[in-house]
């Protein structure tokens, strides 16, 4: 034993999940193909259009962009 204190553990940041914007299903940001209908996550559908998703989408990255700059 040296006394010396341990290292903090290393930890690794969360993955990050976004809608399938077929299905709505939550899939890994960067998914291609949607695991759970197989078509492209990326893809805007009318039911994520008009279920308002979209305009959630559009707000949230308005908000982003606002931190960015003021912070």
């Amino acid at each position: 034993m040296t006394g010396l204190p341990a290292p903090p553990p290393q930890g690794r940041a969360a993955p990050v999940l976004v809608l399938c914007r077929q299905c709505l299903h939550y899939v890994f940001e960067g998914t291609v193909h949607c695991p759970h209908c197989g078509r492209d996550s990326r893809e805007i559908s009318a039911r994520y259009r008009d279920g308002g998703y979209l305009a959630i989408e559009t707000m949230q990255r308005i908000d982003r962009a606002v931190e960015r700059r003021q912070g």
